[in-house]
């Protein structure tokens, strides 16, 4: 994994029934402001900004009102708190991934610093 932002876990399964009985414009602006929302944020939340979301969900001035109060709905979908739109169940898949990210780092970086030790000559001493 690059960076937690470069792996967007999707459960098809989970979005599929949040979007049931949605059209399919719905549902790929609410992909849209999803993917958004992690690779961007890193899921620290959308402002709340009409012209913003908008833009964001690729969607026309004219259906923007219809899809904004589906999306960002504050219950189902993304929730505003402290004035920015959060969507529950990425955020907690963030974290998740930015543990596993942090942890894999810390053990990539000690094993780097190993192979280095056993590179040097006998009674070397380390360059940095």
């Amino acid at each position: 994994m690059k960076k937690p932002s470069a792996y967007l876990p999707f459960y098809g399964n989970d979005f599929f029934q949040a979007m049931a009985g949605y059209t399919d414009a719905v549902a790929i602006r609410y992909l849209r402001a999803i993917w958004h929302y992690w690779s961007h944020t890193g899921c620290e939340g959308l402002p709340d900004e009409d012209d913003y979301l908008r833009r964001i969900c690729d969607c026309q001035a004219g259906d923007w009102a219809s899809i904004k109060a589906i999306i960002f709905d504050n219950r189902y979908h993304f929730r505003l708190e402290d004035g920015a739109w959060h969507q529950p169940r990425c955020r907690e898949e963030w974290t998740k991934s930015k543990r596993v990210f942090d942890h894999r780092s810390t053990i990539g970086k000690a094993a780097a610093i190993k192979r280095w030790e056993k590179a040097l000559p006998p009674g070397a001493k380390d360059p940095t």
